[in-house]
């Protein structure tokens, strides 16, 4: 029997009837992927780097040439969108946003008076700005682990004590005002006051933390066997074990160390305690702790010494950090589990990035052309389980989707006050407390840690729900504004009247804009979606209606939820 790994290799490689030594010298024939058309390609690579489709033109470029898409492609990476796709694909290696991180709203923000809901968005979206920052400029990637700054907004800057220019406004790029070594996301308070060290864990859950999300080596994912003889309720005994007994110091020998580094920061904050701003998380008096707790010095897999700055730049040398970059690229744009992309795929895209000196530009290019995101289907059955052809679309990938076509966010302010202040507005689509991120198959960063990849029940339902607010949104916007080259789906027809001709144009637009689909004024799915317009028209004697209605089942249709 083949194995499903190599057979998605294989298809990812595009080889030419691969064959596989099977029992008894039998050759068995690997059946190649059909890849995708051009068009539909282009929408994943849109979808899976940007959450949004392609314009109309580079659709309709490509259609005529494939050789297109290279360059549409190259377009889709300067977008702001694709900005946004890499603080949402490290939200989720990271495990960042977290709606219930809610500080006081006391001192300088009741001063201000921001809402609770902003505070915890900025706070916990800053290192992703900068890792954002790092990737849009085109900076080698290891700089998110080695860079002196952080990003700020005026709310970041009060809750730390941060320099902050009123004048320029927005987010800023800008150092550590307390001397703190220069290391990126691993300097970052905010990383630290997410992911706390409590009683005897010695910041044990950081280093792994790191280890995990950065070089894709999770400790507790190790076969290890575990001595019950242990009395894990006596800390005395626990701290002998991890030393001298060798079933546990398999992995403290490695984690206690890296560990080490992290004693700088404080081990946790009590929100409900903090009192006034700034908060100080950095404290350098205590970075000798580990004498008296693990007795091991801080150290990265047997290189010992160093500070942060030194642990951050051996982090970005280190072979594991690029191959990670790679799986964890490749997987977020495949909609799979970094650690299941075929290592041969991994490789190839690590060798990829590390020839562009660390540009994850280069990589997500050429992620997104590779033949493994490519990849349609299998035409042979028995293969077909070893290959994922839709991609499901996250949540914040539908937000973008249906903000980009629409115009519509689904935003509601929340109409009471948590802990005596406003909470503020919340985007349904992108929070958990009060949205529905994680019923839609996202996460929500602490309780549900894996995205759901296929559909269910509660997906579903938020997807007919927010098509049908955006459609009703898209329909009044556009039949509102007059010039029909301003309008963001309905250009071909008017609110006046329901022409057949002018209708099947813009039937025709909206396949291809949403589906990737070319089509002709006659063929048989534009019939279909004429036929529900001329219906609910008879019906109801409203265009308006007519259009909302259709647009509310083009918006839900699998080939929205999937790309």
């Amino acid at each position: 029997m083949i194995r499903p790994v190599l057979v998605v290799a294989l298809l990812a490689w595009g080889c030419a009837s691969p064959v596989e030594e099977g029992p008894e010298g039998q050759r068995h024939e690997v059946v190649e992927a059909v890849p995708l058309p051009p068009t539909a390609h282009l929408i994943r690579a849109a979808m899976a780097l940007t959450g949004t489709r392609p314009p109309l033109a580079d659709l309709q470029a490509v259609a005529a040439d494939p050789a297109a898409l290279p360059t549409a492609i190259d377009r889709l990476l300067e977008q702001p969108q694709f900005g946004e796709t890499i603080r949402d694909l490290h939200a989720e290696s990271l495990l960042l946003r977290w709606d219930l991180l809610l500080l006081p709203h006391v001192g300088i923000l009741a001063e201000r008076g921001v809402d609770r809901a902003a505070v915890n968005r900025s706070v916990m979206e800053a290192p992703l700005r900068l890792i954002e920052r790092v990737v849009m400029e085109d900076r080698p990637y290891g700089e998110i682990v080695t860079a002196p700054t952080t990003m700020a907004d005026r709310i970041v800057a009060d809750v730390w004590g941060l320099p902050y220019d009123d004048a320029a406004g927005g987010w800023q790029e800008v150092r550590w005002s307390d001397g703190r070594p220069a290391a990126g996301i691993l300097s970052s308070s905010a990383m630290w006051l997410r992911h706390r060290s409590a009683g005897f864990n010695l910041h044990r859950e950081r280093a792994n933390v790191l280890s995990r999300a950065l070089l894709c080596w999770d400790f507790l994912d190790r076969d290890l066997p575990i001595d019950g003889s242990v009395d894990l309720s006596d800390p005395r005994a626990v701290a002998r074990a991890v030393v001298a007994n060798p079933d546990c110091a398999a992995c403290h020998v490695t984690l206690d160390p890296l560990a080490s580094y992290l004693s700088i920061f404080r081990p946790l904050v009590v929100e409900p305690l903090v009192t006034g701003y700034p908060i100080a998380m950095y404290q350098p008096e205590r970075a000798d702790d580990w004498i008296a707790t693990t007795g091991r010095p801080p150290g990265f897999f047997g290189d010992v010494g160093g500070d942060l700055a030194e642990l951050g730049r051996k982090i970005a040398a280190d072979p594991r950090f690029s191959l990670c970059a790679a799986r964890r690229f490749l997987g977020w744009f495949a909609g799979m589990d970094p650690m299941e992309v075929p290592h041969e795929e991994a490789a190839a895209l690590q060798a990829v990035f590390v020839e562009s000196g660390q540009s994850a530009k280069a990589l997500a290019r050429a992620a997104v052309l590779s033949p493994f995101l490519a990849a349609s289907h299998v035409e042979d059955e028995a293969e077909a389980a070893a290959l994922t052809g839709y991609k499901k679309a996250r949540p914040e990938q539908l937000a973008r989707l249906f903000e980009d076509l629409t115009g519509f966010r689904w935003e509601v302010e929340i109409p009471f006050e948590v802990g005596g202040a406003p909470f503020g507005t919340v985007d349904l689509a992108r929070s958990d407390l009060f949205g529905y991120r994680a019923l839609a198959g996202g996460i929500d960063g602490y309780f549900v840690t894996v995205p759901a990849r296929t559909m269910s029940t509660s997906a579903s339902l938020f997807l007919r729900r927010y098509a049908a607010r955006a459609a009703g949104h898209v329909v009044e916007a556009d039949f509102a504004t007059s010039d029909p080259a301003a309008r963001r789906m309905l250009r071909r027809v008017e609110p006046g009247g329901l022409d057949e001709a002018a209708a099947r144009a813009q039937l025709v637009d909206l396949h291809l804009r949403l589906y990737g689909e070319v089509l002709a004024p006659d063929d048989v799915p534009i019939t279909e979606s004429w036929s529900i317009l001329r219906a609910v028209h008879g019906r109801t004697g409203d265009v308006r209606h007519a259009w909302k209605t259709l647009l509310t089942a083009m918006l839900q249709d699998v080939k929205i939820a999937y790309y």
